[in-house]
């Protein structure tokens, strides 16, 4: 089918099928799409950030009650935002309307229309209840989910010794049941296989690849604040030795930069490597003291050095493994991957003492990680400082003071007592309409954490010290300006980078929104940093400019209030050693939410021309509920998907994804085992979600 007879096709369906989907807050879309753009990541599992809306929707946050932790959790509003709520409930009591919270500065009608499904100021008079009734009159939930490529990939096809190197078939498998009481009591296991894995045979004779379960009780009294049996998250801190909340990076939410949270929660993600397994709690032994402790063993998948007699034996109690290094991409599908599946031991123990009051907390926060293999060194000059020892000690401290409209937050943390990183940042509310936040970071090349999340521009939390400014203005009703500057330097050497080098990072975005029926945008973004080149004669090296450009227009209308439209107009330029590359994206979205009706859809008709993978644009795409998608559009083609759902009872849906992308330039796609002869890939997802 051709495009032309494809877009007729879809808009005389459109027109009398009745539909809708299921979607996430477009301001949390954004900070998702601009996170994995400059993680340079596709797929990001946000499992545990939709389940705990859905909860906040089942059992909303009390406004009157809640800590600065938990609104940090919601994600919808921005750390001065909540500055300002706690300040003004300590000023005026408690809240009696969400329409009074328009005379907090910060918070307008249409912030109180993006959390108003998520919250109350209403004590609904909760009573502790006992485990066993929290087990039998809970929510309960089954989903069962496939997904696979509809053309053939080289992975697959036998080569030419007659060998398939995927082991498995390339359909993935998921199944989840979970658990929740009123978010206070919650337990639940995911099984997945992915695509080329092994089901029930060879390296997966039990069936399914991945398993992850848990049991979390949260607010059982006073003294006991959390305990989680199984596999959780830990956070402590603003990241530098680890913290699992997502969000709090650089995005158009400008002052959103300030981590928090609490120190455990229950882990529903499927990815295979972000989490700690065994038992963690936070207790209150007294007033205004928390301590959380915590220890976690599980098995990782590592690259395995083969010794040179040949003969790799892996198994936990074998001290003489060397690697190479850590993999985290959960795959298990060759004979390789199979080898290095669960290859080495990581024990790991830790926690947090934390002295809180109302306006302010410092906390002393401890991580041990034992791995059970060596790291063979790396002779690359650049990793000269990257070398992760067999058992590394993090420690660090962190802060948090809130004075009238300044607030204070910072941490300081080290692995060997002579190589540090340090973050710390103000919070402004400046007036009723303006806000900033000001950050400075400085990381030591030597300063290594095995697994940080921290506010940076590397992911490593290391070599790196830089300045952030944000500020947002609304300067009238329906109008938002926002804008931040990151400059930064590099004092040691980085991959493709044999110098000291620098970097700055600019975006300016303004919005015009009208309450419940339009949201206009037009985004810039512009990024510096220096690379590698060589001279004609390739013998000279020096740093060059890589300059990126990315302008966006982005609008999003609701008809009625049944159906929206979202359309957007993307331009990216890259330039480097005076030569520079472009690429536009343009897309159309449907999104119909009829007031009554079992069926529902949303769709998209995306077209993309770049002139190479630099100049790619990445979009947000909606999917079946808890999947997340974000291509990255390079190359030259079309692209759409359309999501169906369909309520077959009350207690039980139906899921139904098929996305197809069409190139004009390319008679081969992708490489590797992934690799697939022909201009086109096609994807299918199906899902049941049973609740009762």
């Amino acid at each position: 089918m051709n495009k032309t007879s494809f877009l007729i096709f879809f808009l005389s369906f459109f027109t009398w099928l009745q539909v809708s989907a299921q979607d996430i807050p477009q301001d949390l879309q954004l900070i998702l799409e601009q996170f994995l753009e400059a993680q340079e990541l596709e797929e990001f599992d946000v499992s545990d950030i939709m389940i705990r809306l859905e909860s906040y929707i089942q059992n909303p946050i009390n406004l009157n009650k809640v800590e600065y932790d938990e609104l940090q959790d919601l994600m919808l509003l921005n750390n001065i935002q909540i500055d300002n709520l706690i300040r003004h409930r300590g000023q005026f009591g408690d809240i009696i309307r969400l329409e009074e919270l328009q005379v907090i500065p910060g918070i307008d009608a249409e912030t109180i229309r993006r959390i108003k499904p998520f919250v109350s100021v209403k004590d609904p008079s909760k009573f502790q209840n006992s485990i066993p009734r929290m087990m039998r009159e809970g929510r309960n939930e089954i989903f069962l989910k496939t997904r696979t490529i509809l053309e053939e990939q080289k992975g697959y096809l036998p080569n030419d010794e007659g060998v398939t190197p995927y082991a498995g078939n390339n359909d993935r498998y998921f199944v989840r049941y979970r658990h929740n009481y009123e978010n206070r009591l919650r337990y639940g296991i995911t099984l997945e296989k992915d695509a080329g894995e092994e089901f029930f045979r060879g390296s997966n004779k039990q069936g399914f690849d991945y398993t992850t379960a848990h049991l979390y009780l949260k607010d059982y009294s006073y003294f006991l604040k959390d305990i989680v049996v199984g596999d959780y998250s830990f956070s402590a801190g603003q990241g530098l030795i680890e913290h699992n909340n997502f969000g709090a990076g650089k995005s158009a939410w400008v002052t959103s930069v300030k981590k928090g949270g609490r120190a455990f929660k229950p882990y529903n993600s499927v990815n295979e490597n972000d989490y700690f397994r065994g038992v963690a709690a936070t207790i209150r032994p007294m007033k205004d003291l928390e301590i959380s402790l915590m220890g976690s063993y599980k098995k990782i998948d590592a690259t395995v050095i083969e010794p040179e007699d040949g003969e790799i034996i892996v198994e936990p109690d074998n001290l003489d493994l060397e690697i190479s290094s850590i993999r985290i991409d959960g795959f298990h599908r060759t004979e390789s991957e199979i080898r290095n599946k669960r290859a080495i031991n990581n024990l790991q123990a830790g926690g947090i003492l934390k002295y809180k009051k109302k306006n302010f907390h410092v906390a002393l926060n401890y991580l041990r990680t034992e791995l059970g293999a060596e790291f063979v060194p790396n002779a690359r000059l650049y990793r000269k400082f990257q070398q992760i020892p067999t058992m590394l000690n993090n420690i660090s401290g962190d802060y948090s003071i809130r004075l009238k409209n300044w607030h204070f937050f910072g941490e300081t943390a080290t692995n060997d007592g002579t190589s540090w990183a340090n973050l710390h940042g103000i919070l402004l509310g400046l007036d009723q309409s303006v806000s900033a936040a000001i950050m400075y970071r400085n990381y030591s090349p030597g300063y290594i954490a095995l697994s940080p999340n921290a506010f940076g521009e590397s992911a490593s939390i290391q070599n790196e010290q830089g300045v952030y400014i944000g500020l947002e203005v609304r300067p009238v009703y329906a109008w938002k300006f926002s804008v931040y500057g990151d400059v930064w330097k590099n004092p040691w050497l980085k991959f493709q980078i044999d110098r000291p080098s620098q970097g700055k990072e600019y975006l300016a975005r303004l919005d015009y929104i009208i309450k419940r029926k339009l949201n206009i945008y037009a985004q810039y973004a512009y990024e510096v940093k220096e690379r590698n080149f060589r001279d004609d004669t390739a013998s000279a090296i020096g740093l060059q400019n890589v300059n990126r450009h990315r302008i966006r227009f982005h609008l999003s209308y609701k008809v009625n209030k049944e159906l929206e439209l979202r359309s957007r107009l993307e331009l990216s330029r890259f330039e480097h050693g005076g030569n520079s590359s472009k690429g536009i994206l343009m897309y159309q979205d449907f999104i119909y939410k009829p007031l009554a009706s079992p069926f529902r859809i949303t769709a998209r008709y995306a077209l993309f021309d770049t002139d190479d993978f630099n100049t790619r644009i990445y979009a947000y795409e909606n999917d079946i509920l808890y999947e997340f998608f974000i291509p990255a559009f390079a190359n030259r083609g079309s692209r759409f998907y359309v999501n169906f759902r369909y309520d077959i009872t009350r207690w039980m849906t139906a899921e139904l994804r098929y996305a197809r992308t069409q190139y004009e330039n390319l008679d081969i796609i992708s490489s590797g085992n992934n690799q697939i002869i022909g201009d086109t890939q096609s994807e299918v997802k199906a899902q049941l979600v049973f609740k009762f």
